[in-house]
C-alpha cells in the first residue's frame, strides 16, 4: 500500500504544492550512464546482506543528486510488495521472513523520480526460488488497465495500466519480472514505473524507479527507468 501512496496520494501533493511552479527544469530524461559490460561468476552458497546493499546505487548514482533518502533498518521488512495496484487495499505481495531481509533504500526527487532498492537473503538459492513462485503466482493481479477513484479526494480519478513479463537471464546473472506501470489523475500522466523482481542465487532483489517527468515521451521514462536500474544490476557482488 505504502508504494500505492507514493505513486498517486503522495504525488498528489506534490502537484498541490507546486501548482503555478515551473517544473520543466527538473525534468531529466537524459539515459544514464551506461552500466560498465562486467559479468562476474556468483556463487550460491555466497551472499549476505551487506553484500547486497553494497549494490544500492547513492543519490548522485541514481541520478537523484540532492534528494532525500530513506532508510529501513535490515531485518524489518516482512512482505515483499509486487507492484502498485488500483486499489489500496488489495496490494499483491507475499510474506518473507523478516530475518533474511537487507535494508530498504529510498531516494526521492519531487517532480523527477523515486528509487526504491531492497533485497532479501535466503539460505538457499532454492529457497529463493520458491520465494519466486510465489511472486509468479500474484502476477495476474499486476496486469491491468482500469481506473478507479482517489481515495482521498473522490474528485479524482486515477487510471492506471500495468504490464508484467519476464525478465530474462542477463549477463550478471540476474532473471525474474519486470513491471511496467503508467498512472494518470484526470486523464493527466503523472508516473511511469519500473519494478524489477529479480533472482540471483539465494538473493532476490525489489527494485522500483518511478519517475515523474511530465512530459517526455513514455518509451523514453521507461529506457532511462531500466538503465537506471541496470546499474544496480551489473555491479560486482
Amino acid at each position: 500500500m505504502s508504494r500505492w501512496i507514493t505513486t498517486c496520494v503522495g504525488l498528489f501533493g506534490l502537484m498541490a504544492a507546486g501548482c503555478g511552479a515551473n517544473t520543466e527544469g527538473a525534468a531529466h530524461t537524459d539515459p544514464p550512464p551506461a552500466a560498465k559490460p562486467s559479468p562476474v561468476a556468483y556463487s550460491a552458497q555466497s551472499g549476505t546482506r551487506e553484500d547486497v546493499t553494497a549494490l544500492f546505487l547513492d543519490p548522485a548514482e541514481a541520478g537523484l543528486a540532492g534528494g532525500e533518502t530513506q532508510t529501513v533498518p535490515e531485518g524489518t521488512l516482512s512482505r515483499l510488495s509486487i507492484c502498485v495496484p488500483l486499489n489500496p487495499m488489495n496490494t499483491p505481495g507475499v510474506p518473507v521472513d523478516k530475518q533474511y531481509a537487507t535494508a530498504e533504500e529510498a531516494i526521492t526527487v519531487p517532480y523527477k523520480g523515486r528509487l526504491t532498492q531492497q533485497g532479501w537473503v535466503l539460505p538457499s538459492e532454492a529457497a529463493a526460488s520458491t520465494l519466486m513462485k510465489q511472486v509468479n503466482r500474484k502476477l495476474p493481479q499486476c496486469r491491468y488497465n482500469g481506473s478507479t477513484s482517489d481515495p482521498v479526494d473522490p474528485t479524482r480519478r486515477i487510471s492506471g495500466i500495468s504490464h508484467p513479463k519476464t525478465y530474462m537471464p542477463d549477463a550478471f546473472g540476474w532473471h525474474g519480472h519486470q513491471i511496467e506501470q503508467l498512472m494518470n489523475v484526470n486523464d493527466k500522466r503523472t508516473s511511469v514505473s519500473t519494478v524489477l523482481i529479480l533472482q540471483r542465487g539465494p538473493v532476490v532483489l525489489a527494485l522500483d524507479y518511478i519517475n515523474y517527468t511530465p512530459k517526455a515521451p513514455e518509451q523514453t521514462l521507461r529506457a532511462y527507468n531500466l538503465g537506471i536500474l541496470r546499474k544496480i544490476l551489473a555491479r560486482p557482488a
